[in-house]
């Protein structure tokens, strides 16, 4: 299943499922999320259209599951290849009974430096799952699970960003508990700009927020006792839209330029400058929401 609006690379995410082997019978779900551009489908493709009014990634993925007649369902995303054996590994994976849920990893399309910067933010965030045993760690970009799962569990829908984090947080507060697959991987295509990569882990920030002054849940971590830069200035800035606002575009320009710095310098100083401008863009997406008492 997909989630895509106005995405061009789908084109060839669908012509990377289009080459599936060993599979057993499957259809792709495509759900078009207020989208206006029509994909390209290659003839192979067992594939139906869902046409849906703008609703976000995770309403577009309930609305497919919600139609979906197979008893596994599988996702990715608009921005991914998938390996010809993709639908085979899941096929094999849930032949075991007490498979619930199964999530797998991306890998860098790019050789390029700032991909491989992005790569690098991307596995510290899935090694920060490894100390419960990645049982709570859902990424939709390649995640699947039984359907019988999802008539029980739906994704939640408030945010556009951050509902698989907290889809796989509730999993394991039901008991259900996601099995990691380091071996079933997609090839996830990052941003070719550090600012694009910057908007978006702003957003990220943002939603993270969102998502704790709505729920309770908290998908950033144990904070630490000391706190930090970071804790300092948002405490100074909640409750202060000015303060929330200047903060955010100081922290955003320090973004910019460490990500620039970040996908031009070589080594470890490199790594050091861009993993601080991602840090940068995500406080100020933070800062941003709680200054305000964000939920919608």
């Amino acid at each position: 299943m997909v989630p895509v609006r106005d995405d061009p690379r789908v084109d060839d995410l669908l012509e990377s499922l289009a080459a599936q082997r060993d599979a057993p019978p499957w259809e792709l779900l495509l759900a078009l999320d207020g989208s206006t551009r029509a994909p390209r489908i290659p003839a192979s493709l067992p594939v139906r259209l869902l046409a849906l009014p703008p609703r976000g990634p995770y309403g577009a993925r309930n609305a497919a599951g919600d139609e979906a007649l197979g008893a596994i369902l599988l996702f990715t995303d608009s921005d991914c290849l998938c390996p010809p054996d993709w639908v085979a590994f899941a096929d094999r994976a849930f032949r075991d009974p007490s498979l619930e849920a199964l999530q797998g990893k991306s890998s860098a399309a790019s050789p390029s430096r700032l991909s491989r910067r992005i790569q690098t933010e991307y596995e510290a965030y899935v090694r920060s799952h490894a100390g419960s045993g990645y049982r709570s760690f859902c990424n939709t970009r390649n995640f699947a699970f039984r359907r019988e799962l999802f008539r029980r569990e739906r994704f939640p829908e408030s945010f556009p960003r951050g509902g698989d984090g907290m889809y796989g947080r509730l999993l394991a507060s039901r008991g259900v508990f996601i099995r990691y697959a380091p071996d079933w991987s997609v090839i996830h295509r990052h941003p070719t700009s550090p600012l694009v990569y910057a908007n978006q882990v702003f957003r990220q920030g943002r939603d993270g927020a969102r998502w704790r002054h709505a729920t309770g849940v908290d998908l950033f971590g144990k904070e630490p006792e000391r706190g930090g830069p970071g804790r300092w200035l948002r405490e100074r800035t909640q409750g202060s839209s000015i303060l929330a606002t200047t903060a955010a575009y100081s922290l955003l320009a320090l973004s910019a330029a460490l990500g620039v710095a970040g996908a031009l310098l070589p080594g470890e100083p490199g790594r050091r400058a861009f993993h601080r401008s991602s840090r940068a863009a995500h406080l100020a997406g933070r800062v941003t929401a709680e200054a305000r008492g964000e939920d919608g």
